[in-house]
């Protein structure tokens, strides 16, 4: 009897070791519940502001895609236009320049065949008559000049379409870099938030062992 008293008195303060081991162990796994909980919630709201952000960067790449589009579309329609016109003009003016050297050629045989037919005296009033050969060949100088203008403006007009295309296909090389970066960065994030899940899963795991 005096031995069963005395293994009942000794049992009692291991039981309340025990009991307070306990409690510091809900403690500890509570408090690391809540830290691994707040580390969650972090990287959670951050992921989800990296899903905003690369919405937001898709949504403006495929803007800059479509009009990167149209302005191809758009140059190709005022290459093709130009072309046309480059030619039409080209044609009108290699016919006028065979008309102006038809011309001239003409007026020679004309001046060579006057002054054979023609006596010497007569060469002087000839020369003072108005020569309405010259008149024309004036105006086809300026009609030449004002189509070789139109070609020249045809063509800066070309370059300047092209420079902008240029620009634009760079604009959207930098936010398909962009867009590339943010899909890594949140890559990283969710494999993160995947370790995080896998720790808290193994954290709950070792504080039920401990209570058993």
């Amino acid at each position: 009897m005096e031995n069963q008293a005395n293994n009942t008195v000794g049992a009692s303060p291991c039981e309340a070791e025990l009991q307070e081991l306990m409690e510091q162990i809900d403690i500890m796994v509570s408090n690391k519940k809540l830290d691994w909980e707040r580390k969650m919630r972090a990287l959670e709201t951050r992921l989800d502001l990296r899903d905003q952000e690369l919405a937001n960067a898709q949504t403006c790449l495929d803007q800059k895609g479509q009009e990167v589009g149209l302005l191809r579309q758009k140059l190709d329609s005022l290459e093709k236009c130009n072309l046309a016109m480059t030619q039409n003009y080209e044609g009108q003016l290699q016919t006028l320049k065979a008309q102006k050297q038809a011309q001239s050629y003409q007026i020679q045989l004309n001046g060579k065949k006057q002054c054979i037919e023609d006596s010497s005296s007569e060469v002087p009033q000839l020369m003072c008559e108005p020569d309405h050969s010259c008149e024309a060949s004036e105006r086809d100088e300026f009609i030449i000049e004002k189509l070789k203008s139109a070609v020249s403006e045809i063509a800066l007009s070309r370059n300047k379409l092209q420079d902008e295309n240029q620009k634009l296909l760079q604009e959207l090389k930098m936010y398909q870099r962009q867009c590339q970066a943010m899909e890594a960065g949140l890559s990283e994030v969710k494999n993160m938030n995947h370790l995080t899940h896998l720790r808290l899963k193994n954290q709950k795991g070792k504080g039920k062992s401990c209570f058993q």
